[in-house]
Parts: C-alpha cells; structure tokens; sequence
C-alpha cells in the first residue's frame, strides 16, 4: 500500500476494517473514513489511492479488500458457490463462512 500525504490524510479517519461482508459480517474491505468534505481536485488525488466505497450516507476510502487467498487462508477452502437462476453470483463459501460479496466473485 503505498503511503498517503499527509496534506490528504486531513480528509481522512484513522485506517481501520471498514467494510463488511452483508452475509457473515466479516471484514472484507480495510481503509479510511472520509471525513471531511473535499473538492474534486482533492477527490481525484485520494482516489489514486484506494477504491471509494459509499454505505450511505458515509464514503469510505478503500486501500485492501479482502483477496480469495486469504480467504481461502483464513476460513478454509471453497466449500460452495452459489449461482442464481442465469449464472449469476449470490455467494461463495470458504469452509463453513459464507461470502456475498462481489469481490470475492471467482471470475473476477
């Protein structure tokens, strides 16, 4: 993760596990709380840092989701994947814990 200036990191919360699995509950996505309100110019330089991620109404910057290699680490293997009806992704379980976030989508 590369570091972030700290005429940026006013905008900014402490960096913690910010996002959360809708399913388990578990961390999948690390970075910071936007906390500040910041123009476009300010907006565009963060965003080289991290993905913006919105929980409404709060904005997140996020630095590190939760890779499928960890997962696979830390709760064990993919057990199942669930598909919809059309293919579509609905789930996926590591071991017992189950997932239904999109970026843990083994085909991306």
């Amino acid at each position: 993760m590369t570091e972030i200036p700290e005429k940026l990191k006013q905008y900014l919360g402490s960096y913690n596990a910010q996002i959360y699995d809708g399913y388990c509950g578990e961390t999948i996505g690390w970075g910071y709380e936007i906390i500040k309100r910041c123009g476009e110019v300010i907006w565009s330089k963060l965003g080289k840092y991290g993905d913006f991620h919105c929980i409404y109404p709060t904005w997140f910057l996020v630095t590190k989701w939760l890779s499928k290699e960890e997962a696979i680490k830390k709760y064990g293997k993919v057990t199942n994947i669930n598909l919809g009806p059309r293919g579509g992704f609905h789930g996926i379980t590591f071991g017992k814990t189950k997932f239904c976030s999109r970026k843990l989508n083994p085909k991306k």
